[in-house]
């Protein structure tokens, strides 16, 4: 915990150091070195300070007025995220500019009316872009559907439709009415089985009833199953399992159930969240205990919130790994590569969407993008989703 603290803290230093220097040039030109100091020092700390105190206060926000999320920590967010964005970039263009002045002396003669425009104007960019990335984006969520193909498929799992809901993480930034139009919609669907792959609640146990309350309204033939998350540790795992106990969940850890109605056709396996490792493929422990839980003459299908499990998994006879834990990304850069460059794709191996076993095409693993965000309340190009697959016979 101490380096995952001190990489916390290194980042909201170098985000506050970039806000003030985006900050300072912005200030207009008459005003003296101190002055802008002083300045560019108050607002910087006004930023970073003021309003995480209030979202730290402990208070579940889906009890106050809408406008305590929409017209406060919305706007609040967005702001830290571009201010540190804009920074970047503009840190970037003033190493830039720095070297063109040294080669080219005469490029140099407007250097301050330039940089003071341009920090303006990405920090305006910045702005617009990630506010539609949280009032748009963040806000509409996808139905992605996919046909899978077996050789061995049983009939009666054939046309058989899974749903799949990942990454909530109810807290400030996404609210019970939310949560509660997930659900609407995953049983309008009207699935055979559903699904769920961790982090329900962010962080404050505050949440997690009225969290529970709703997914317990969740309905499926064959059931409602689920796995943990690295959040529901940090929210407190004790809790947690106490609230699902509760519902009507099947909550799985390093265990395994069958499908109401279909016990010895599909094989539900549920495995316990590593933890440590959060911005990690993560390692799991005792694999040949996984293993145990395949079963070889049905239909195996595994629940895992970290991705990384699918290094080994389509090795254990596992037909389909369900996870989540990166949201994507939150953005992705469309156009780079098979499905457009994930930012989750400095940290870990599988980012979002649909993965096959090069050793065998019918193993695969769908990594979804969630419903939830972490940090902002922001999406580019990633919108969230819940995931419906239909088995069919190849």
């Amino acid at each position: 915990m101490s380096l995952f603290f001190a990489i916390v803290t290194s980042i909201f230093l170098i985000i506050v150091a970039l806000q003030y220097l985006l900050i300072r040039f912005m200030l207009p030109n008459g005003l003296s070195k101190a002055v802008k100091t002083i300045t560019s020092l108050a607002v910087t700390l006004s930023i970073n300070t003021i309003p995480f105190l209030y979202m730290m206060s402990g208070r579940i926000f889906d009890q106050l007025p809408w406008w305590h999320r929409e017209l406060i920590i919305f706007p609040y967010a967005v702001l830290i995220l571009a201010s540190a964005l804009s920074g970047a970039l503009f840190l970037v263009l003033l190493l830039v500019r720095s070297a063109f002045g040294r080669v080219w002396p005469r490029f140099d003669t407007s250097r301050r009316n330039f940089l003071g425009s341009s920090a303006k104007s990405l920090a305006g960019t910045s702005l617009g872009v990630l506010a539609y990335g949280a009032y748009y984006e963040n806000k509409t969520i996808e139905v992605s559907r996919m046909l899978l193909s077996y050789r061995d498929l049983h009939p009666e799992l054939n046309g058989f439709r899974l749903v799949q809901i990942t990454d909530i993480h109810a807290g400030p930034l996404i609210s019970f009415e939310t949560i509660a139009e997930v659900v609407s919609r995953a049983n309008a669907l009207k699935p055979d089985l559903i699904l769920l792959t961790g982090d329900y609640v962010n962080h404050n146990p505050a949440y997690i009833q009225g969290c529970l309350e709703l997914l317990d309204e969740l309905t499926a033939p064959a059931g409602v199953f689920g796995v943990y998350g690295n959040h529901d540790y940090y929210t407190g795992i004790d809790a947690m399992q106490e609230g699902f106990s509760k519902t009507h969940i099947s909550m799985l850890s390093d265990g395994r159930l069958g499908a109401k109605g279909l016990e010895r056709l599909l094989n539900i396996v549920g495995v316990e969240d590593p933890v440590s490792g959060w911005a990690s493929d993560a390692q799991f422990g005792d694999l040949r205990k996984i293993s145990e839980l395949v079963a070889a003459d049905q239909f195996n299908l595994l629940l895992s919130h970290r991705p990384g499990i699918f290094r080994v998994c389509h090795d254990l006879n596992v037909q389909l790994t369900l996870a989540g834990h990166t949201h994507g990304g939150q953005i992705i850069l469309p156009g780079v590569g098979e499905r457009g460059f994930s930012l989750a794709g400095f940290f870990v191996t599988y980012t979002h969407g649909l993965y096959e076993s090069e050793e065998d095409h019918e193993a695969r693993m769908y990594v979804s993008r969630g419903i939830g965000t972490i940090v902002a309340p922001v999406r580019l190009f990633c919108k969230p989703e819940i995931v419906e697959v239909t088995l069919t016979t190849a």
